[in-house]
């Protein structure tokens, strides 16, 4: 065997050279290479094999679509590579070892999206902070878009995903971070807020993730990180137009992709779309019925709770018992019946280890 794999080429007559392609030709190789090339050369912000081949796809329509693995064989061989290859982290040995509740998160809904703040920017000449907002899908779909916005509120988070909504499927699920835009309670225990009320009335489900542990939560971390690398540390802006021009063409070229690779699932009949005269109510919450909020939550010893086990909810502590310490669980309340559920998960099998009331105010 040993000897048969050092020959350059094979008596048994496999056809093709050792080092070369069994079933893909030179041409197609030096197409790839070139559009791989064209790609950076155009300073686009989207350079992974997925929107390479799509320009395959696009500029070849009569010829085979090569795999995905081709794409990035050649780029790899041609030396075109233009960021290092993902590394197994820590965090993904910890969100499977401290039981993260990932079959849970799955089972919420088709389709899932997550919105996020990016931090203050600045920009010469000008003191005043700039907010980015942006959002992305990441189950189902995938498109990520980023705006500029006045302030990070509440209301500017609203008018952009009312607006994006318009053009793009109303998902299941809204994935975010806890901080007090989205979560829009201050002092205030156990309320719900102006940003949630917008999502229960239009059918979506909140979910927060874990507090002070970003590697629980990549699709809202990544944004922060995309934002940085690939369109903020490339550009010196001098004006707030020249910010929304590129955040434009950034949104254009995802929006590109999105509409080629989920072509055939946007036109399934059962996406929802908000219509541009529906009214935005953000005030009080149209009905309870099936609407609940959840929340990935990492249980904890609280030195202001004499180190009792536990987790916060909405500025409320609910007590855990021990064995559950330094573990995830997966929280859901339930604004129909103001009843409080916590489960714990293990291999995909999923336990209720808490019930119980939890009165809210509106």
């Amino acid at each position: 065997i040993i000897r048969w794999l050092s020959d350059e080429t094979y008596a048994e007559g496999r056809g093709w050279m050792k080092g070369g392609y069994r079933t893909h030709t030179e041409e197609e190789t030096e197409r790839v290479v070139k559009l791989k090339k064209a790609r950076i050369e155009k300073k686009k912000y989207f350079l992974g094999s997925p929107h390479v081949r799509m320009d395959y796809a696009k500029g070849f329509p009569k010829e085979p679509l090569p795999s995905l693995w081709f794409f990035d064989k050649v780029v790899r061989d041609a030396g075109l590579q233009t960021h290092e290859p993902k590394k197994r982290t820590r965090g993904q040995d910890r969100v499977k070892r401290l039981r993260f509740p990932i079959t849970s998160i799955i089972k919420l809904g088709r389709i899932q999206q997550s919105s996020d703040f990016i931090g203050k920017k600045f920009i010469t000449g000008r003191s005043e902070p700039i907010s980015i907002f942006s959002t992305s899908y990441y189950q189902w779909f995938q498109l990520y878009e980023i705006w500029r916005t006045e302030a990070e509120s509440a209301m500017c988070a609203i008018a952009k995903l009312s607006l994006f909504w318009q053009t793009t499927p109303i998902p299941n699920v809204m994935r975010m971070d806890n901080g007090m835009t989205f979560r829009g309670t201050g002092a205030g225990v156990a309320r719900v807020g102006t940003f949630l009320k917008f999502l229960l009335n239009l059918g979506v489900t909140p979910l927060f993730s874990s507090p002070y542990q970003s590697y629980t939560n990549p699709h809202i971390e990544g944004h922060n990180r995309t934002f940085t690398e690939k369109l903020w540390g490339q550009h010196t802006f001098k004006t707030l137009d020249e910010i929304d021009v590129e955040c434009e063409r950034f949104n254009a070229e995802s929006r590109e992709y999105y509409e080629y690779a989920f072509r055939e699932r946007l036109t399934q009949k059962s996406l929802r779309f908000l219509l541009p005269n529906r009214p935005i109510i953000t005030d009080a919450l149209q009905g309870t019925r099936g609407k609940k909020v959840c929340f990935i939550r990492f249980v904890e010893q609280w030195l202001e709770r004499d180190r009792q086990s536990g987790i916060i909810l909405l500025n409320k502590f609910i007590p855990l018992p021990e064995t559950y310490l330094n573990q995830y669980v997966f929280v859901t309340i339930n604004l129909e019946t103001s009843m409080l559920h916590i489960a714990s998960e293990h291999d995909g099998i999923v336990d209720e280890i808490l019930r119980q009331p939890f009165p809210y105010t509106l």
